[in-house]
């Protein structure tokens, strides 16, 4: 088994709560856009956004922080739930769906309703004095 040299306070030091705050936040953008974008489709009747390549590059340039923030945030989320989460197994079984098969937005759920939650966020911040 691969075994990273990540330690705790990397996973809950106020920098990263920070950058997994604007990843969630661009994951939940991401999904917005996804959803606005098929519903202009919809709308306008046409079937692709290849019809206009200024629409077609709108959308992906909105796209990629949704992409990439739900990428570091589905990492750093999964790496909390199996190494740090101290929550009951019952409540860590409940979180393994959405974590696995909502990939867009299950990380986001996780880190506003588990992770900003935790003990060990709380800890940490009263160390760092946030």
């Amino acid at each position: 088994m691969l075994y990273l040299p990540i330690n705790k306070s990397w996973i809950v030091s106020a920098t990263a709560q920070r950058i997994y705050l604007v990843c969630a936040l661009a994951a939940i953008a991401m999904f917005g856009t996804l959803v606005a974008s098929r519903a202009a489709l919809n709308a306008s009747g046409a079937t692709s956004l290849a019809v206009s390549s200024i629409s077609l590059l709108a959308v992906k340039l909105l796209l990629w922080p949704g992409i990439l923030g739900t990428g570091i945030l589905t990492v750093a989320m999964w790496y909390f739930w199996f190494t740090f989460d101290d929550s009951h197994w019952l409540r860590k079984s409940f979180w393994f769906l959405p974590l696995y098969c909502l990939i867009a937005l299950g990380p986001a759920f996780y880190y506003f309703w588990v992770y900003r939650r935790s003990r060990a966020i709380g800890q940490a911040n009263q160390r760092s004095g946030l």
